[in-house]
């Protein structure tokens, strides 16, 4: 049995120990992508994604026309504001 007091431990820095903490919170949502290191692989996934995005708006586009085509009234089209996600990240405190 150990008799007396302790010797004071050793403490970790409190960059390490916010740190450590963070990573014990468990696994997040979402994909995760690793970067690739080759020139053309990094290229074809910039055109796939353009190309993405481009088949994507043009079905949105020709959704918008046919309702507007099928409809008596107008249709009007809500934006989303474009610095709204910025704003709700800070809001989060997750900058």
């Amino acid at each position: 049995m150990a008799q007396g007091r302790p010797k004071a431990a050793a403490k970790r820095p409190k960059a390490a120990a916010a740190a450590a903490a963070r990573s014990s919170r468990g696994p997040r949502k979402g994909g995760r992508t690793i970067a690739p290191k080759k020139l053309r692989v990094i290229q074809q996934q910039k055109l796939k994604k353009r190309l993405e995005v481009g088949i994507r708006m043009r079905i949105e586009q020709e959704t918008v026309q046919r309702a507007q085509g099928a409809l008596p009234k107008k249709l009007a089209l809500v934006a989303a504001p474009k610095g709204g996600r910025d704003k709700d990240r800070a809001k989060k405190g997750r900058g």
